[in-house]
This record gives C-alpha cells, structure tokens and sequence, in this order.
C-alpha cells in the first residue's frame, strides 16, 4: 500500500516539469560550468529530481564520457529516467546523497542542483560529494537565497506563516542562502580553493493569476503543499504571494517574478 508521503513525492514529480523545469534548467550551465565539467568526464548528479541537470551533463562530457543521476525519491528518479531515456551513457540509481554507495574517487565531478538545503544535514552531503570526487576535480551545487527571490518555493515561506506546524519545513529551503555558511561548509567538508556566486534572472507574467495557476493546480512541491492547506489558509497564502509580487513589481497588473540562486563549489 503507497504511503502519504509517497504519494505526495509521486504527484510532485508529476507536475515538477511543466511547472518549473524550464526555470530551473536555465541555471543549470552555471552550475556545470562551477563543477569544471569536460569532455570524457564521468559525473555524479545527486538528487536529480526530473533529470535536468544530468541532461546538460550529459551533453558537456560528450560520448566519451559519462553521468550517473540519483535521487532518493523512486517518483523522481522515474520521472528522471523518462527524461533520459534515449540519452546515452547515462545511468540511474536510486541513493541517498549523505550516504552514497559509490566507492572513493569514481568521479570527476559532482553536481547537486537545488538538493543541498534539503539534507538533514547539509556538511555530510558535501562530505560525501568530496569521498566520492577524485583528487583535484570539483563540486558545485545551487541552493536558494531569499524567499523574495525564489520563482515558486517562496510558497513554503509563505505557508510558514499561516500554518506554524509547517514553518520549518518551509525554512529548510532558504536555509543555506547565505554565501559564508555555504562557504564554510564546504571548507568544513574539506574542499579547497571554495567559490560562491549569484546569479539572477527575472521572468514577467500578464498577471498574478497567470503566475499562480501551477501552485493551485498542485504542480510540484509548492503546489501539493498548498493544496494540501484548508480553503481559509490558502486564501491568505494566495493573498500574501501576490502581495509580495505586487509590491515588487509596483503594479497590479502585469508581474515579474525575481529568481535569485547561489552557487558553490569547491576543489578535492
């Protein structure tokens, strides 16, 4: 018999892509070119979710090389393994990023895109990314910074508010947005030579309703955690992400929605 929580990872990964896998795949490049990635390299991509990131891996380290995508969640990995069907040399499994089953040194880089703040515990995913990189090569990951400059994630924050039983769950997402913490975590790991960067993006909508309708229409994580909420709850979470969104774009009418992401990456 599925379990709740199975089910809920199973109707996010449904909705994940047409809702936000065009956004989240234009940052992608940042995060492959942060790993260093090249021609011939053999890449791990922990919690791949739908596959986008080991997709663009895929086409940087070229027939010569090779990408393993994992993920935790079974819905994910499958929608990954849609994904990535008719991609070559690239390979599937199911693991836990604070405790991969790979032995030491099999790869030459490793990528995490928007997975890290979601750890239990952060520094023994990167510990682990390091074990498993060989000597000299790089790790990148993206995270989120702001619920203010997050395209729907700012959902949860936003939740948090109106339903204090799921405010930490929703802090989890924001909660290596600051450049030093992401930093000292990767020195703490053991990585030399760590870099951080932003970069940001912006995307207009004709209107708020424009933007909204994958969160009501339950796509994705943010849109199962808002569907999930009573009517009341989620007419003041509806009301408060467009307030925020109007009062940022200074109309109320047509909206733009600020999309900021740090990176981070670090040499073995």
């Amino acid at each position: 018999m599925i379990t709740k929580e199975l089910s809920y990872r199973a109707e996010a990964a449904a909705g994940y892509d047409r809702a936000f896998g065009s956004i989240s795949g234009q940052f992608i490049p940042a995060l492959v070119r942060a790993a260093r990635v090249g021609p011939g390299y053999k890449v791990l991509d922990v919690a791949t979710g739908t596959g986008v990131a080991a997709a663009a891996a895929v086409e940087a380290v070229g027939p010569s090389g090779a990408v393993v995508a994992t993920d935790r969640s079974p819905a994910m990995l499958e929608k990954a393994r849609r994904r990535l069907s008719k991609t070559p040399n690239v390979f599937l499994a199911l693991e836990d990023g604070q405790s991969l089953a790979f032995p030491d040194q099999q790869f030459d880089a490793v990528l995490c895109a928007m997975g890290l703040m979601l750890f239990p515990d952060p520094g023994r995913g990167l510990s682990e990314f390091r074990r498993v990189l060989r000597q000299g090569r790089w790790a990148a990951v993206s995270v989120n910074t702001t619920p203010e400059r997050a395209f729907a994630t700012r959902v949860h924050a936003i939740i948090g508010r109106h339903a204090p039983e799921r405010a930490a769950a929703g802090a989890r997402y924001f909660s290596l947005g600051n450049a030093e913490l992401l930093r000292s975590l990767f020195t703490a790991a053991g990585f030399r030579d760590v870099e951080t960067f932003t970069e940001t993006r912006r995307y207009p909508f004709p209107s708020f309703e424009a933007y909204f309708k994958s969160i009501e229409d339950g796509q994705g994580e943010p849109g199962q955690a808002f569907v999930t909420l009573p009517a009341a709850i989620q007419r003041l979470v509806r009301d408060d992400v467009r307030r925020q969104l109007q009062e940022a774009t200074g109309t109320d009418g047509p909206i733009e929605v600020e999309v900021e992401l740090l990176f981070g990456c670090g040499r073995r």
